[in-house]
């Protein structure tokens, strides 16, 4: 972990450091006062649970002195910008090596980005983009970043070209990047986004889980996996990245178009699947003609055996409720809390 983090978040965070700000984003530091509730009056109880009992508000208020003084620090203003900075849900740019500008103008220090203006980074330089009650991105070099929004629950911002490294601790779903091929959506992560010049995007998560989506195409990308999309395709099939090079590259064939009945390349995959690839798996399932869809519910179930409620026939007439099942017994990520939040 960069030793500037704590002081900035600036530079890449060491992953305890942001697993424990993930579990504690939902205490986080609201700008309210704090308000503590005396405990109701109640009989006499056996020692060892008064003993428990009589430490429960001194640990209470210990916690939430303690997330008061995270959500301060983590949503103050940097050290140096001007006094009218903005609220801790506005976007502020810093220049961390290297030019950067903002409408076209360089900066030097850290300025407000309203909805509407670029951000764009210059060879081998990087800036940071923040916004105190959302999250950081470290902006990488010959990226062309827009704010569109930063209205509470809806800040959504478009990765033109370039990529960028994004730390968010808002909740699920208040957070969007927008790609010329697919929308990253934060379910709570941090996660690495690239877009070359001909819109090529790649999404690669490094902690928690990303929806990466276009037009009712959505691929669910959990930690450790990676995602390509494409213009004019949308979001590909996600793979850890640990899958074999076969594995990787039938996949590849068939996000291009291939067609898996008329060759091997189905069979290829899925001879290479471990049972760490039903994240693939389950993504083709919906993705492809019956025929090729039976072949692979076969060889998932084998590795990953499915609940009752997706049966062969419900699966293969892409019946929504029987997939997440499926999905759910998978222990990536819960896709039943990513559908409410839609």
């Amino acid at each position: 972990m960069s030793g500037d983090y704590l002081w900035d978040r600036s530079g890449r965070p060491d992953p305890d450091v942001a697993a424990l700000e993930s579990v504690l984003s939902e205490l986080r530091h609201r700008g309210g006062p704090l308000a503590l509730v005396p405990p109701a009056p109640s009989r006499q109880a056996p020692a060892r649970t008064r003993n428990w009992r009589s430490l429960a508000v001194p640990l209470a208020l210990a916690a939430s002195i303690a997330v008061l003084v995270a959500g301060t620090w983590f949503a103050r203003p940097q050290r140096g910008a001007p006094a009218a900075a903005v609220s801790a849900g506005s976007w502020k740019a810093a220049p961390v090596s290297g030019s950067a500008r903002v409408a076209s103008e360089p900066i030097e220090a850290e300025v407000h980005v309203p909805p509407g203006r670029w951000l764009e980074t210059g060879p081998g330089a990087s800036a940071r983009l923040s916004a105190g009650e959302i999250g950081t991105l470290r902006v990488g070099p010959l990226s062309r970043l827009r704010v569109i929004s930063d209205a509470p629950g809806e800040h959504r911002l478009a990765l033109a070209r370039g990529s960028l490294d994004a730390f968010i601790w808002a909740s699920p779903r208040q957070f969007f990047i927008e790609t010329p091929s697919a929308v990253a959506v934060d379910l709570g992560c941090a996660y690495r986004l690239e877009v070359d010049e001909d819109g090529t995007g790649r999404l690669r998560v490094t902690l928690g889980w990303v929806g990466f989506e276009l037009d009712g195409r959505e691929s669910l990308v959990p930690r450790g996996a990676m995602c390509t999309t494409r213009p004019g395709r949308g979001p590909g099939t996600p793979h850890f990245e640990d899958a074999s090079a076969g594995f990787r590259a039938a996949l590849a064939s068939l996000d291009d178009g291939g067609a898996p009945a008329a060759g091997d390349v189905l069979d290829r995959l899925l001879r290479e699947a471990r049972p760490r690839d039903a994240l693939s798996l389950w993504h083709l399932l919906s993705r492809l003609d019956r025929l090729s869809a039976a072949k692979v519910y076969d060889r998932l179930a084998t590795l990953a055996p499915p609940p009752p409620q997706a049966s062969k026939d419900l699966v293969l007439a892409g019946d929504r409720p029987a997939l997440d099942a499926w999905w759910d017994s998978l222990g990536l990520a819960p896709v039943s809390r990513y559908r409410e939040l839609r």
